[in-house]
C-alpha cells in the first residue's frame, strides 16, 4: 500500500462586483478546505478513520516557523470521513500572501518546542502502529492560489516487518499463535517540526516492543531511527511455548521498510534470521 498522502487545500472563489473592479480581498475572506482524495490512503496500515488528527502552521513567508506567533499555530485538524476540518478553520491572509505551510501526524495537543518536541512510540504494537507512526509534510513558498495545493507526507520512523519463512526440512503449518518482539532500542525521541527529522533520546532507556500480527507470515512494527552498533538481544519469537532469541547490530533508518526473513527449521533449538531488502519508498 502506499504510504504517500496528499492533503489538498482548495481556495473558495469572492465574487467581485458587478463592476468587476479588482480590489485586494481582505485577510480572513478566502476560505482554504483541506480535502482527502479518494485515490490515497492513509500512510498507516489502513485508511485514515473518522477522528484522526493531524497538526496544521502557517506561517507567511520569510519568517521562520517559531513555537508562536504564526499565521496559524498548531491548528487540530480532524478526518471526517471525506476532508480535514478545524474549529477555527484556514484562510488565506490577502491575496498577495506567500505561506509555508507544515503538517503532522499524529496531533501533539500540546508542542513545547518548534525543533525537539518530545515523542513517544507504542511499546505494544500488537493492535497496529497506527496512531505512533510519525508523518510530516511541508509545502514551502505558496502564492495565493486558486488551484490545489499538494502536501506529500513522508515516513519519518523507521518500520520493521518480519516474514515467518519454512525451512528446507520444516514440516507442518507455519506457528498461528507466534509473537514477535524488538528489543533493544530506544522508544522515546525528539521530533523538529521544521523539517520532520526524529531523533532519539540519548537519555532514554532500550525497551521492548511487541510487533503487530498482520497474518502468520507476516509481522510488523515501527521503532525510532537509531543505530545499534555491538551485539544485542534484537528479536525475539515465542512460538509453540518456546522462545527463540536472536542477538545482532543494525542500524534502523528513517523512512525505511527494513524486511528480515525468519526461517524455521524442524529443529526447536533455533531459527535463522536473514536481513533482506531496504525500500526507501515505504511501501
Amino acid at each position: 500500500m502506499k504510504k504517500i498522502l496528499f492533503l489538498i487545500p482548495i481556495v473558495s472563489l469572492i465574487t467581485l462586483s458587478c463592476q468587476k473592479q479588482m480590489t485586494e480581498v481582505e485577510p480572513g475572506q478566502m476560505d482554504i478546505r483541506f480535502v482527502h482524495p479518494s485515490a490515497v490512503t492513509r500512510a498507516t496500515e489502513t485508511a485514515f478513520e473518522t477522528g484522526d488528527k493531524i497538526g496544521l502552521y502557517v506561517v507567511e513567508t520569510p519568517a521562520p516557523l517559531q513555537i508562536s506567533g504564526n499565521y496559524v499555530n498548531n491548528l487540530e485538524a480532524t478526518y471526517n470521513g471525506s476532508q480535514w476540518t478545524g474549529d477555527s478553520g484556514v484562510k488565506w491572509p490577502s491575496t498577495e500572501s506567500i505561506c509555508d505551510i507544515y503538517a503532522y501526524y499524529p496531533y501533539f495537543e500540546n508542542v513545547t518546542s518548534i525543533t525537539a518536541n518530545s515523542f513517544s512510540i507504542l511499546e505494544d504494537q500488537s493492535a497496529g502502529y497506527g496512531s505512533c507512526d510519525f508523518l510530516w509534510g511541508k509545502a514551502a513558498s505558496v502564492a495565493y492560489t486558486t488551484d490545489a495545493i499538494p502536501l506529500q507526507f513522508s515516513h519519518k520512523l523507521s518500520k520493521i516487518t518480519l516474514k515467518l519463512v519454512k525451512g528446507a526440512d520444516y514440516v507442518g503449518d507455519l506457528p498461528s499463535s507466534a509473537v514477535f518482539y524488538v528489543h533493544s532500542t530506544v522508544p522515546d525521541a525528539t521530533v523538529d517540526l521544521t523539517t520532520g527529522s526524529v531523533t532519539k533520546d540519548p537519555y532514554g532507556t532500550a525497551r521492548t516492543i511487541t510487533c503487530h500480527k498482520v497474518d502468520d507470515e507476516t509481522y510488523e512494527a515501527v521503532v525510532v531511527p537509531q543505530r545499534l552498533s555491538s551485539r544485542t538481544p534484537l528479536f525475539e519469537m515465542v512460538a509453540n511455548g518456546v522462545s527463540y532469541l536472536v542477538e545482532g547490530s543494525f542500524n534502523f533508518k528513517p523512512g525505511m521498510n527494513h524486511t528480515f526473513n525468519v526461517t524455521l527449521n524442524t529443529s526447536t533449538e533455533s531459527i535463522r534470521i536473514e536481513i533482506g531488502g531496504e525500500i526507501a519508498d515505504w511501501n
